[in-house]
């Protein structure tokens, strides 16, 4: 039958979208991609001074969720982006075999049958710069977990666009307000279980 003019539009609130986003991301926390990073990355900072580890603890939470906003950025410049794209780009077998073939290699590393180590020109320079080096890095750990749990995260973030692009009202303040809430789940247990070990 067709659209005889009669179609209500379904419009949520940004608080809505906020908690769609919030529940999506409790969701993937008990996904196979973002559990067991939990005590891999709290135990990074429970090793520093205690200052230090909070300060770091509470910076690589607030880094999570602003990787999460700045991914729906584009979606503010570019209005036409397909929605299903997060979903195509988690579901592609060729990122995925990529993904895969780099945990392997790291795998071995870690049980010793070779060493992966920096060259040591590189690691003067990140000692001399130290304090810049460690919001730097905090951000790059914060930043590695969205690209490792993104297979996971992938399809959630997908439906999560996919709903807030088909309604009315601003869809793309309505993505940054899901994406925050998103990354705002996904970063509270790591930041608190690194503040209180």
């Amino acid at each position: 039958s067709s659209n005889c003019g009669e179609k209500k539009t379904h419009e949520n609130t940004l608080w809505a979208i906020f908690i769609l986003g919030l529940l999506g991301g409790l969701i993937a926390l008990i996904t196979p991609c973002v559990f067991p990073m939990i005590p891999l990355t709290v135990s990074f900072f429970t090793k520093a001074e205690k200052g230090k580890g909070m300060f770091n603890a509470v910076m690589y939470g607030f880094f999570i969720m602003l990787i999460y906003f700045l991914l729906s950025i584009p979606f503010h410049l570019m209005p036409n982006i397909d929605p299903e794209i997060l979903n195509q780009i988690s579901t592609n077998s060729w990122l995925n075999l990529f993904f895969f073939a780099i945990f392997i290699a790291f795998a071995l590393s870690f049980f010793g049958y070779y060493e992966l180590a920096l060259p040591s020109k590189w690691s003067n320079k990140a000692d001399s710069g130290s304090n810049i080096g460690g919001l730097i890095g905090i951000f790059f750990m914060a930043l590695t977990l969205a690209i490792v749990s993104f297979s996971c995260t992938g399809p959630i973030l997908g439906s999560l666009l996919a709903g807030s692009l088909g309604t009315a009202g601003d869809p793309a303040f309505q993505l940054s307000a899901g994406m925050t809430g998103f990354g705002l789940a996904l970063a509270l247990p790591f930041a608190l279980f690194a503040l209180f070990p």
